[in-house]
């Protein structure tokens, strides 16, 4: 983009080596963004996300300036915690790094641009300062609903907080000048609410469909060999195991095609409901389940290539609707068959490629069947696996996408 270069000031609260969707994504764009030539600016925590504690070769001081793979990185301090599904601890962790944020946007060069991600919405209020500060305009990407997910969650109960986390999100909207969704459920939400149309805008999820695709046979043999899963029909999920991801009706599905000494079912990763699924699973005395701790990203298209069918779950929720899972796109672009126990655009997206079987939420029973189904047809599942890597290179490969959102960016910062 010879002349169109511009200074873009980034902040996100998670940022590698954090794991985590949020954490990849905004350094995939800030180090895409970086190597097209552009100067970037990431203001971030210090690491400590999702155990509540800081990383090794880190300490918490006022701010740390770093520059990995080409990109400025300033991190300030914030209240760190463990307790995720506590309304006080969250709050203090997302509002004290709202404030240190403004602090360390002031520590960046003078941007062109300012692109934040929400959650936490509260960075929507450092973006707002830092704008009047530099005068220049602002981009919000909008990857989960707030406060709409902690009050359906049941996370924000009083009636007066949910009044003041409601007039914030409007303030924050209006204030903001683009919102960039994925989901045109969640758009449609944000436009309900009174947010101009004409301020909102649709950019797909990304995945990088050279990263996650099939390794060869060598790869798959010493997975297989190491976590002995040779000679079963694996079925696996690969993420974070917290209570939005539902992972108990694996669970009950286990329990449910126990006779089938064949079928095996892999969870990879960990999080606050691991320690409880695999308490069930041993009280169970069920051996058709088999745990595998986190893995780095870079292995994980190792695993998913030696599974035959690769699973996700949303707890069904309004607030959810909306949402598609990351992993999900990482599914298709494996040339896996999908089983996906979500409602609402994952839903569709499944139905739409013709890459799985999309079933009902919290039902083991249902994941028992659609396991089944797929294990006895060898056709359906090369069909499926098939589509959905066609439909992953198409329409969600990283390289076009963030091309095209460089785009973008570069219009809004010349003012166009």
């Amino acid at each position: 983009m010879s002349g169109q270069f511009i200074k873009i000031l980034l902040l996100t609260q998670y940022y590698p080596p954090e794991s985590g969707s949020a954490s990849m994504k905004m350094a995939e764009l800030a180090e895409f963004l970086a190597n097209e030539g552009h100067h970037v600016s990431v203001v971030t925590g210090f690491p400590n996300y999702p155990k509540g504690k800081i990383y090794d070769g880190y300490k918490m001081q006022r701010y740390k300036k770093e520059n990995i793979n080409g990109v400025n990185l300033i991190r300030t301090p914030l209240y760190m915690t463990a307790e995720r599904q506590s309304f006080k601890h969250r709050m203090l962790n997302h509002v004290s790094f709202m404030l240190t944020a403004i602090y360390g946007g002031l520590l960046a060069q003078k941007p062109d641009l300012i692109y934040y991600y929400s959650p936490p919405l509260f960075l929507g209020f450092s973006a707002w300062l830092l704008k009047k500060f530099y005068r220049v305009p602002t981009v919000v990407e909008i990857n989960d609903l707030w406060p709409q997910a902690p009050i359906a969650l049941g996370v924000i109960k009083s009636k007066k907080i949910i009044r003041i986390a409601e007039f914030f999100e409007k303030f924050v909207y209006r204030k903001t000048d683009r919102l960039f969704f994925y989901s045109n459920t969640m758009r449609k939400e944000i436009i309900k609410k009174g947010v101009r149309s004409d301020k909102t805008e649709i950019h797909p999820l990304w995945i990088s469909s050279e990263e996650f695709s099939q390794s060869s046979d060598d790869v798959i043999n010493r997975i297989k060999t190491e976590f002995n899963l040779n000679g079963k029909f694996i079925i696996m999920y690969a993420g974070y195991i917290g209570m939005a991801q539902g992972l108990g009706v694996v669970i009950d599905a286990a329990k449910e095609i126990r006779e089938n000494q064949d079928i095996l079912f892999v969870l990879i990763g960990d999080g606050p409901e691991k320690e409880n699924l695999v308490k069930k699973t041993e009280n169970l005395k069920l051996n058709n389940i088999r745990f595998i701790p986190f893995q780095p990203k870079e292995k994980i298209p190792a695993f998913l290539s030696a599974s035959d069918v690769l699973f996700a779950h949303l707890e069904p929720a309004p607030h959810r609707l909306g949402t598609i899972p990351a992993k999900v796109l990482a599914y298709m672009s494996m040339g896996k068959p999908l089983i996906v126990a979500a409602r609402g655009e994952t839903e569709e997206l499944v139905e739409n490629a013709g890459c799985g079987i999309a079933i009902e939420p919290k039902s083991g029973s249902a994941v028992a069947k659609a396991v089944l189904s797929i294990y006895e047809n060898n056709l359906l599942r090369e069909e499926m696996g098939k589509r959905g890597r066609e439909q992953a290179v198409k329409n969600f490969d990283r390289k076009i996408l963030l091309e095209k959102l460089e785009t973008r960016l570069a219009d809004i910062a010349h003012g166009r």
